[in-house]
C-alpha cells in the first residue's frame, strides 16, 4: 500500500485568477488537487487583496466562483516577516518581495505562479521551488 504525500503550495494571484477564469487549464487542476486534499494550499493576505482587485476589475462574472473557492477549499494564510522580506528583495523585484516572503516563511514546497519575475528567479537561493502550474502538474503526476 502506498501513501500518497501531500505537498505545500504557495499559490501566487495570477494562478487563482487563471484558475478561476478557465476550467480547463493547469491552474484550476492545482485547485482541484486543493480540494482533493493532495495539496496544501497556501495564500497570504496581498495574494487575497490582489485576486479580490483583479476579479473585480477584469472578471466580475467570476466573483461567484472566488467566493466559493475561500469557503470550500482549505488555505492556510502565510505572513510575510522581515528578515525575509529583506532576503526576498535580494532575489526579486520590490513588488513581488513580500509574496516570496510569505511563501518562504509558510515552509511550502513549491510557489506557483504565471508570473515571469517569480519563473526567472534563481532557485539555488532558496528552500522552495517556483514554477508555472503545468510544471508543478508535471512534477506532481
Amino acid at each position: 500500500m502506498s501513501t500518497v504525500k501531500k505537498i505545500k503550495v504557495f499559490f501566487d494571484s495570477s494562478v487563482l485568477i487563471a484558475g478561476l477564469a478557465s476550467p480547463d487549464g493547469a491552474s484550476n487542476m492545482l485547485l482541484i488537487l486543493c480540494e482533493m486534499g493532495f495539496i496544501t494550499p497556501v495564500i497570504s493576505e496581498k495574494v487575497v487583496t490582489e485576486v479580490i482587485r483583479n476579479i473585480e476589475k477584469k472578471l466580475p462574472r467570476c466573483l461567484p466562483y472566488y467566493h466559493k473557492l475561500f469557503k470550500t477549499l482549505p488555505f492556510e494564510l502565510a505572513d510575510p516577516t522581515p528578515e525575509f522580506i529583506a532576503l526576498a528583495q535580494k532575489i526579486i523585484n520590490e513588488k513581488d518581495a513580500d509574496i516570496l516572503s510569505a511563501a518562504m516563511n509558510a515552509e511550502v514546497h513549491y510557489l506557483v505562479s504565471l508570473d515571469k519575475h517569480f519563473i526567472h528567479v534563481d532557485p539555488s537561493a532558496l528552500n522552495i521551488k517556483i514554477c508555472t502550474p503545468g510544471e508543478l502538474l508535471e512534477k506532481i503526476q
